[in-house]
């Protein structure tokens, strides 16, 4: 059997799906889930260093851990961000989530590693309207009880659009 995990990374929490295969099957999703970050104390004027990346990338492999064990996934797949010199937001909070996509590589070093741009995976379409297209779809399809639904709706557009990149990555036959 074959593991794949695909990540939306946050500084508070990531969005994580798990999938897997057997040889020669198509991949399916195995589950999805929200990963909070571990309890920890930043320094000073540092809740977005060090201290909050450790603590996002253990609550990752906590969950995977808890999933599969010290098994590491065959294929890891955590979002790639990208600064877009237009629009509203820091482009420097970027900087923060691609420490923790780094984190979670490191973490998983043995994972073949993928990382689309969010335009690859669901073009232009507003963060919100994904994770309710991708919701819809898992419903339809029958597997929303593949989901651990967490309480904030944030936290499932995470978890929605983790499952969302593993889809395109299946669908397009990236994996």
């Amino acid at each position: 059997m074959q593991v794949m995990l695909t990540v939306d990374p946050g500084l508070r929490g990531c969005g994580c799906a798990w999938w897997t295969r057997q040889e020669g099957a198509p991949w399916l999703l195995d589950s999805a889930a929200h990963a909070a970050a571990l309890p920890h104390t930043p320094g000073p004027g540092d809740d977005d260093g060090p201290e909050a990346w450790n603590a996002v990338v253990g609550s990752v492999e906590l969950l995977h851990g808890a999933r599969f064990g010290v098994r590491s996934p065959d294929v890891l797949c955590v979002e790639r961000m990208k600064v877009y010199t237009r629009g509203a937001g820091d482009p420097r909070d970027l900087l923060a989530l691609m420490a923790v996509a780094g984190g979670i590589f490191r973490a998983f070093h043995e994972a073949r590693p993928l990382a689309p741009l969010p335009s690859e995976y669901k073009g232009q379409v507003p963060r919100d309207i994904y994770g309710e297209r991708v919701e819809k779809k898992v419903r339809e399809s029958g597997e929303w009880s593949k989901i651990v639904v967490p309480k904030k709706k944030t936290h499932l557009n995470d978890v929605m659009h983790a499952v969302g990149m593993g889809l395109f990555l299946v669908e397009r036959g990236r994996v």
